[in-house]
């Protein structure tokens, strides 16, 4: 999918994902990041997923949402943790467009995003900016 930029308003939501983390994604995380530390081996039959795991998938959206154009440089990010997510939990990815605007060549996009678990409590919340070529006429 291809977005039209210069027509997003700030405010507008533009990524409303749900996902399940199962193991097979969670193991999947771990083997890519290479953490051999083992903390997030099963002690139970839901394990704690990593946070940037759930970070992840929460940008993957993004990512497939928005059709991000290629040369965007993701320039910062912030994010903030208030809860543990187990493996099998269900959660609701959701980024809402905060800045857009244009300097010279280069549009500059800022998201505010959220994670929500099965009952509606958030577990992550933070903010994302990525730099865009293209400036005014990106779609």
């Amino acid at each position: 999918m291809s977005v039209d930029f210069a027509t997003l308003e700030t405010g507008q939501e533009l990524s409303d994902k749900s996902y399940v983390l199962d193991a097979q994604t969670v193991e999947r995380y771990i083997g890519a990041v290479g953490d051999g530390s083992g903390i997030y081996q099963p002690a139970d039959d839901r394990p704690i997923v990593p946070a940037m795991a759930v970070a992840a998938l929460g940008l993957r959206g993004i990512v497939a949402d928005l059709g991000i154009p290629e040369g965007t440089v993701h320039a910062g990010q912030e994010l903030e943790f208030s809860a543990a997510v187990r493996v099998g939990d269900a959660l609701r990815c959701r980024a809402v467009l905060s800045q857009n605007a244009v300097r010279g060549e280069t549009r500059l996009v800022s998201l505010r995003l959220t994670v929500e678990d099965g009952a509606g409590r958030q577990v992550m919340s933070g903010k994302t900016t990525l730099f865009m070529p293209g400036g005014a006429a990106h779609t």
